[in-house]
């Protein structure tokens, strides 16, 4: 599992040439972890509306 999501995670990272500080790095990662569980469906939503959306 671990492995399948790596390759696509290189091709997000590829663009941003890399990391300029090492505490940047697992936010970055984490965003483009959200963004693609977004993508997929696999958050659920506790309340509507923007309540919803700001806890994941």
């Amino acid at each position: 599992m671990i492995e399948t999501n790596h390759g696509a995670l290189k091709r997000l990272t590829r663009p941003t040439r890399g990391f300029q500080k090492m505490r940047t790095a697992p936010v970055t990662l984490k965003g483009f972890e959200v963004m693609r569980m977004i993508r997929q469906h696999h958050c659920i939503l506790r309340h509507q509306g923007v309540a919803g959306e700001i806890r994941l």
